[in-house]
């Protein structure tokens, strides 16, 4: 699996989102029209970042969050770059030149949560993706997700969405967090403050 904003590969091209197939798109018409044109097209639309195909997709999209809070939108990227070797707190802390409280205090005022129970959401939420989407056998989600031991992401998954990793894979059904009897009352998106 590849993380890639959009792929090309002859006559097929997948992308991973809106904003991904408008990159795709202007991709698409610099190779065959030129920059010029793309430059065009993109400014037509107000779009000011285009990105490459190669650019990481982002699993969460920050919205003004990147302007107004950017060492939030800092720890979030670093944390979504370490998911399959999860960072303590303390060295997420140092490795965004905070200190650990600090950090904490920006995720609570900024997104009621702390950024371990962010952190380990997120791994989830990959997790959830990647059981529903995908046939990958679940020790190597739990792997992608950052858990060394089976038991362990397996309790956290039934935690978070009420049911196994297999149970999910043979429903097939999407629960979203929250939805689950013992899930984290958190809310699934980043609201601005």
């Amino acid at each position: 699996m590849r993380a890639d904003r959009f792929v090309t590969d002859g006559k097929f091209w997948t992308s991973g989102g809106a904003s991904p197939t408008f990159d795709m798109m202007l991709h698409l018409i610099r190779q065959r029209f030129g920059s010029a044109l793309a430059l065009d097209v993109a400014s037509i639309f107000v779009y000011d970042e285009t990105h490459a195909a190669t650019d990481a997709q982002p699993l969460v999209s920050l919205g003004r969050i990147e302007a107004l809070d950017p060492e939030i939108a800092a720890a979030i990227r670093l944390m979504e770059r370490t998911l399959d070797r999860p960072l303590s707190v303390a060295a997420l802390s140092m490795r965004l030149g905070l200190s650990q409280r600090k950090l904490e205090l920006l995720f609570s005022r900024v997104l009621r949560i702390s950024p371990g129970a962010y952190y380990l959401r997120l791994r989830l939420q990959t997790a959830h993706r990647l059981v529903r989407d995908t046939r990958l056998a679940i020790r190597d989600i739990a792997l992608r997700a950052g858990f060394d031991s089976l038991s362990a992401f397996s309790r956290a998954f039934k935690q978070q969405y009420g049911e196994s990793p297999l149970a999910a894979r043979k429903t097939g059904v999407a629960v979203q967090p929250g939805e689950a009897a013992h899930a984290s009352s958190q809310p699934s998106t980043i609201a601005s403050p």
